[in-house]
């Protein structure tokens, strides 16, 4: 990189930081972008993320007790696709259905469409949707995008949604929490990223790791493992349910 244009993007970049946080996020979008183009490899290295113990099992039985499961985070899709299969909360059977790459909210608006016309024909199947926050960006700023993406949720089975910002994660859930008061929704996170989302969700569950302590801090509920999300809903949360219910 010329040393001219680093040090003009460097204050650039300052700048964005700096902005209020309405217009932080895109200013320092906009920067990457400036700078990550025309790239070449010169090497790659792999790193395993390891999957806590018990962590396909609890999923195998969320779903089988009939929760939609909604994967918020800010990986690129192909990892977050990768580490849903590895969780089985994807079969191999499981069809995608894509609302990615979208670069208006007019493109965004058709391909939810489509992707509602497609859960419909598969009458409730093994459906997942995989939608990018661009994408999401472009579909909320519209009340029908918005509508969209819940109608398309509730049509599937699980949903990834990747690149997401904190504040887009918590969007999600309001989304889910505005068209439907019937439906409780739960968020489980372990870092500071995940914070706006546990606090949307009318249940937050906090996991105790190496991500600190914020979201254990932010949250109802803390756990050491993810694993014990299933006894802590089939055991404790059927018995407080059954006690407010009773007495």
């Amino acid at each position: 990189v010329d040393r001219s244009f680093l040090s003009a993007w460097q204050l650039r970049l300052e700048s964005a930081r700096g902005a209020s946080a309405d217009v932080r996020e895109e200013k320092l979008e906009q920067c990457a972008r400036e700078l990550e183009h025309s790239l070449r490899f010169s090497g790659v290295s792999a790193i395993e993320d390891r999957l806590q113990e018990g962590v396909p099992a609890a999923m195998s039985m969320l779903k089988a007790m009939n929760i939609r499961i909604w994967v918020l985070t800010g990986d690129k899709i192909e990892t977050a696709v990768e580490i849903a299969r590895s969780c089985r909360i994807l079969g191999d059977t499981t069809v995608l259905i894509n609302v990615t790459n979208a670069t208006s909210s007019t493109n965004v608006l058709r391909l939810l469409r489509d992707g509602k016309a497609e859960a419909e024909a598969l009458n409730s199947g093994d459906v997942a949707l995989v939608m990018d926050g661009s994408s999401m960006k472009y579909a909320t700023e519209t009340a029908e995008g918005a509508q969209l993406i819940f109608e398309v949720g509730m049509l599937c089975k699980s949903c990834i949604c990747c690149r997401l910002a904190p504040q887009q994660k918590r969007r999600l859930v309001s989304i889910v929490r505005e068209r439907d008061s019937t439906r409780i929704t739960l968020a489980i996170g372990d870092g500071a990223n995940d914070v706006p989302m546990i606090q949307g969700a009318h249940v937050g569950i906090g996991v105790r790791g190496k991500e600190g302590a914020q979201a254990v801090q932010s949250s109802d509920i803390a756990i050491s493992q993810f694993r014990f999300l299933v006894p802590l809903l089939q055991c404790h949360g059927r018995r407080a349910y059954r006690r407010v219910a009773t007495f």
